[in-house]
């Protein structure tokens, strides 16, 4: 999947207090960098309600992609699946067979949202869960040094938490007690 530039877009722009016709000033501003991309990889090999649970919960949370290795099943089966529960994020499948029929069942279910991770331009890497948010502060930053589209993450339950707050590097003992 090639990379789309975004062009800025002038929000400035709207109408005079009196009634000239008077042109907004053109944006001055430049086009940010194109954010780092988040993918988490899902295990097929637990309950399927979990699954589906998490899968909304990590999209809701601003993920851009989940991600079904073949070597926990077939990814078009479990993607397809999560076809019917997600709305936004991309579906990635890696190491698929190359079976056209099933591809073609679950780009159409996916409706439009089905990536082959083998056919995409876009770099990616896999990391393990970060340790600690400076942890996750380095992983970002290297990953967007290197040129990186995005990183594919494990499902744990601390991603939500990094999903919605990337940029927060402090303690978040408040989140023990959600724990118990």
């Amino acid at each position: 999947m090639s990379e789309s530039a975004s062009e800025p877009v002038n929000e400035s722009a709207s109408e005079p207090l009196s009634g000239s016709a008077s042109e907004p000033a053109p944006s001055t501003t430049q086009p940010a960098a194109p954010a780092l991309l988040i993918g988490v990889r899902l295990s097929a090999t637990g309950d399927a309600g979990e699954l589906f649970a998490d899968a909304k919960a990590i999209e809701a949370a601003g993920a851009d992609s989940l991600w079904v290795d073949a070597v926990d099943g077939d990814p078009y089966v479990v993607l397809a699946a999560l076809a019917a529960v997600t709305w936004r994020v991309r579906l990635v499948a890696r190491g698929a067979p190359t079976d056209v029929a099933a591809r073609e069942t679950c780009a159409n279910l996916a409706r439009g949202r089905l990536v082959v991770a083998e056919d995409s331009k876009e770099r990616w890497t896999e990391s393990a869960f970060p340790a600690s948010r400076v942890a996750w502060d380095e992983l970002r930053n290297a990953s967007t040094a290197a040129g990186l589209t995005g990183v594919v993450l494990p499902n744990d339950p601390r991603l939500i938490d990094l999903l919605r707050n990337p940029d927060i590097i402090e303690a978040r003992d408040d989140l023990k007690l959600s724990f118990g």
